[in-house]
């Protein structure tokens, strides 16, 4: 990797960049348990379960009930790979519903202000999933990594926990509606999303989520990766559900990748759909849309993240351990008091990393993390996000 002093995109004053620290990020499941069982009930919410007859209070109820059955010792162990969660199909149907006329009022825009992690794909991977909705609910990162979450799709599909991710990351949606942003990915699709199609009720949910993120009108997020019909008004005004026009663009950005191998925009033969952006294209584009950064997602990383072809762009892949291969997952806490974008590796419970030297040699492409901090399992977390 070439080094920080080479960037073609030198930083700027209150410019966003990718930080040159990170942390490691280890929470012992069981005992993330203990530390919720200690929280105080939501008394509002476990009303909203009797009342009935009403979409609102039924999602609500159906929210309150998935994160108390999901965050159960049953379902956090480390040992359970099955997908053995069979919720009420009106638990699934109201969140839909309720969640499908929030998020369509987005425009497929989804706008996070201030302090927010950004989760890569997920694929089904339940337990680190709940690693880092940890995270975000406590303090363990530089004093809280964030009052809002984005996850930039591809929750769905290949991973045995699949319906757990996606109801749980819906149920968190319907509690903090302006804290907690969804992103559609390429696997939520009914073409690609081979192993979700007994739960496709969630099809209209889909097809209104939004395809591009906007943090602090500086960073850009997506799925796939830009477009050259992305314009700057698209991100000021959004578009209508009815507004095909879109319909193409909002495609490829869940689809398309950046290449070394290409200068400008080419068909990605790779994929048999999409484009390929190389990156005299990606810094056009960046300058176009006046964006500082693009954080996306759509391709499996070894390190959980990767800086690409030293311009403002980031990928970030979020399971680890991914179809049996030995990679990290990681996210990116976007931190506005310093203008940087942290990167935050997740240790898995099969890692065995003690110390920053053994860290950092497992970090095998090029990252050099001058700052980092492991959280062992006996974390003292203050309490849940109020």
């Amino acid at each position: 990797m070439t080094s920080e002093s080479q960037r073609d995109f030198a930083p700027q004053q209150n410019r966003y960049d990718l930080a040159a620290r990170g942390f490691a990020l280890r929470i012992d499941l069981e005992k993330h348990n203990a530390w919720r069982s200690k929280q105080p009930p939501r008394t509002q919410e476990k009303e909203l379960l009797h009342i009935t007859g009403n979409p609102l209070p039924m999602a609500y109820g159906a929210a309150y009930r998935i994160i108390e059955e999901l965050s159960s010792p049953y379902y956090l162990s480390e040992d359970n790979k099955e997908p053995k969660y069979n919720p009420s199909g009106d638990y699934i149907q109201s969140l839909c519903n309720r969640l499908g006329d929030m998020v369509a009022r987005e425009k497929h825009v989804a706008r996070p202000k201030g302090r927010t992690i950004v989760v890569g794909d997920l694929h089904g991977n339940f337990n680190d999933l709940w690693r880092i909705i940890h995270a975000w609910l406590s303090d363990v990162v530089d004093g809280g990594p964030g009052q809002n979450i984005m996850f930039l799709g591809d929750i769905v599909d290949r991973g045995p926990r699949q319906l757990e991710c996606l109801l749980l990351i819906m149920a968190y949606k319907m509690h903090y509606p302006y804290q907690v942003f969804i992103v559609r990915g390429n696997h939520e699709e009914d073409q690609i999303c081979y192993d979700f199609q007994e739960h496709m009720v969630a099809r209209g949910f889909f097809e209104k989520l939004p395809v591009i993120g906007l943090i602090d009108d500086r960073i850009l997020c997506m799925h796939g990766m830009l477009t050259p019909e992305l314009t700057r008004g698209v991100l000021k005004t959004g578009w209508e559900m009815e507004q095909t026009l879109y319909a193409g663009m909002a495609r490829l950005l869940r689809w398309n990748d950046p290449s070394e191998d290409v200068e400008h925009v080419e068909p990605n033969a790779t994929r048999n759909f999409g484009q390929l952006l190389g990156p005299q294209a990606i810094k056009g584009a960046i300058e176009r849309l006046h964006v500082d950064f693009v954080i996306r997602g759509h391709q499996a990383m070894t390190n959980g993240v990767r800086r690409f072809a030293n311009l403002p762009l980031a990928t970030v892949f979020s399971s680890s351990y991914y179809l049996n291969a030995e990679n990290f997952g990681a996210v990116l806490f976007v931190n506005p008091v310093k203008n940087e974008i942290v990167p935050i590796f997740i240790v898995n419970h099969k890692d065995s990393i003690e110390t920053q030297e053994e860290f950092n040699e497992k970090l095998r492409e090029g990252w050099k993390v001058a700052d980092y901090a492991v959280i062992p399992d006996d974390i003292t977390v203050k309490g849940e996000k109020k």
